[in-house]
């Protein structure tokens, strides 16, 4: 398995005695200065953070095969011939287990859904507020959450008008079974059904038939696009599966 980030790979401590192992996080902005700034945020949000940072999208790709990484903080305008999109489309025909959030200096929507529909799990407009507001998109994502920009939160569902379903307090109150809160996480983690089925070890029509048009029915939805956005509105926290320990 390859290091993680700011990790020296040789001499690795006993793994009995390790401690459970900080997120990290793979910051890829083209321009420096706007990337420190984000750094100095990131580390005012969660200390602990593990910081590796990309100034290109071949850079990217070298830093993830080199580093464990947990997320990916993804500007879509890398000022190149290849773009943040086509680095999420790589991450997500490689099937790396990362979680990607998109980050631009606009919110608009048609970009958001493309985002989204092509397996991002986030998207944080950077013109989006204060300060305060991109902490606490940056918390959200960093603590299993996803966010998306208000302005794609307050649409109406397609075909429901303005009909809601009400906040929950917590996703206990959707009383999942555990097979499905991990199919959720995965399905927010931007996975495709064919990766999914591999990771759980089912089959993809198991997924797709089974788990994925349940949670539909749970959150009132009627494509995975919708769901992540209900998942984002309602502030839910999708839990990370637990490991099944070795034998």
């Amino acid at each position: 398995m390859p290091p993680r980030p700011e990790e020296k790979p040789e001499n690795p401590p006993d793994a009995a005695a390790a401690p459970m192992q900080a997120q990290s996080v793979l910051l890829v902005e083209d321009q420096s200065l706007v990337r420190a700034g984000m750094k100095t945020m990131l580390h005012i949000v969660e200390p602990e953070l593990l910081i590796t940072e990309a100034g290109s999208y071949e850079e990217a790709l070298r830093k993830l095969q080199q580093y464990k990484i947990d997320f990916v903080l993804l500007d879509i305008d890398l000022r190149s011939e290849k773009s943040g999109l086509d680095l999420l489309a790589h991450i997500r025909e490689q099937e790396l287990p990362v979680k990607v959030i998109m980050l631009s200096a606009s919110d608009d929507h048609d970009t958001v859904m493309h985002c989204i529909a092509s397996g991002a799990s986030g998207y944080i407009a950077k013109s989006s507020g204060n300060e305060s507001v991109f902490a606490e998109a940056l918390s959200t994502v960093l603590n299993d959450g996803v966010f998306l920009p208000a302005s794609i939160l307050s649409l109406p569902r397609p075909g429901l008008g303005a009909e809601r379903l009400p906040l929950a307090k917590s996703l206990a109150d959707f009383a999942l079974s555990p097979r499905m809160t991990e199919v959720l996480y995965y399905l927010c983690q931007g996975m495709p059904n064919k990766s999914i089925a591999r990771q759980m070890g089912i089959s993809e029509g198991t997924v797709r038939k089974t788990y994925v048009s349940e949670l539909l029915r749970h959150f009132k939805v009627t494509r995975r696009t919708e769901l992540i956005i209900e998942v984002s509105r309602l502030g839910l926290r999708v839990p990370r599966p637990t490991p099944v320990a070795q034998a």
